[in-house]
């Protein structure tokens, strides 16, 4: 059976916000919506994107493209 418990997370530990009838040290598995990480700053991609393109316009020595099949595949 699964139980869905809001919490809040602070001082790097999830607080319950309504208490839960849990046996003490039960152990307990927390799913974090991706959205809700301070890391997403992100969400579309593009900011992603442009540093990929960044990269490719700085490689302008590059064989990549010309050598695909040496380089993947190790022919």
């Amino acid at each position: 059976m699964t139980t869905a418990v809001k919490a809040i997370y602070e001082h790097g530990v999830f607080r319950p916000v309504a208490p839960l009838r849990l046996k003490e040290a039960t152990e307990v598995e927390v799913l974090v919506p991706t959205d809700a990480t301070e890391d997403n700053n992100d969400p579309t991609g593009w900011k992603a994107m442009r540093e990929f393109i960044g990269l490719a316009k700085d490689a302008t020595t590059s064989t990549a493209s010309v050598d695909h099949d040496a380089i993947i595949y190790r022919r």
